[in-house]
């Protein structure tokens, strides 16, 4: 499916929600994108190396060679399935996360969420999976999700059916992204913990 651009930053969303947000990726529907990008600027002149960009960078080269995650340990399934999960409902809300292949991820980012106690955003993950595929979760494969919620879409003809099935997703999108368990700050204590920030840690004077 072809993306089109917010109007507000730019950032690549779903037509469909486009259409449910007035053309505005969640995190400017939600008033979020002008702190959050505040912040990003800051740090990022705070120090020009940041170690947790460097682990997310190497994560995510080593997923585009292994989707399936084989051999990866399971504190690196946690943190980049949760930082994955994070990300995608911020730009576009769960109906884009389940639409892209972060969607396969999803038990493994419930699972993760429970890994770092973040407990409400993890009942909030799953009432947005019930909502779109029922009581059983969302396949663990993309193009079959395609396929349950384009079968969904043509059994829910009636509009008001559609619209209260968007209008439940956008109150979940809103109590994800208010960030009621501080999902990052978890995650950067959890890969200190766990030590897998520490391969990339470097002197600040280098």
């Amino acid at each position: 499916m072809i993306k089109v651009p917010c109007k507000e930053c730019g950032a690549f969303i779903l037509p469909t929600t486009a259409e449910s947000t007035g053309g505005m990726c969640m995190a400017c529907k939600q008033g979020l994108r002008e702190s959050m990008d505040t912040s990003r600027a800051y740090y990022q002149r705070l120090k020009e190396y940041d170690s947790f960009r460097a682990l997310w960078v190497s994560l995510v080269k080593r997923s585009s060679d292994n989707m399936a995650l084989d051999g990866w340990s399971n504190e690196e399934k946690t943190y980049f399935c949760v930082s994955l999960l994070e990300g995608e409902v911020y730009n576009g809300g769960f109906d884009q996360y389940f639409h892209n292949s972060s969607g396969d991820y999803y038990f493994l980012a419930l699972d993760g969420l429970v890994e770092i106690e973040a407990m409400q955003s993890a009942h909030i993950l799953r009432e947005a999976a019930s909502v779109l595929f029922g009581s059983g979760g969302p396949p663990d494969n993309q193009a079959e999700r395609w396929q349950i919620n384009n079968s969904t879409t043509r059994r829910l003809a009636d509009l008001v059916a559609r619209h209260h099935r968007s209008a439940k997703l956008e109150i979940l999108d809103k109590r994800f992204c208010d960030n009621p368990d501080q999902i990052v700050d978890r995650l950067a204590a959890y890969a200190e913990e766990k030590g897998l920030v520490s391969p990339f840690m470097r002197d600040p004077s280098q």
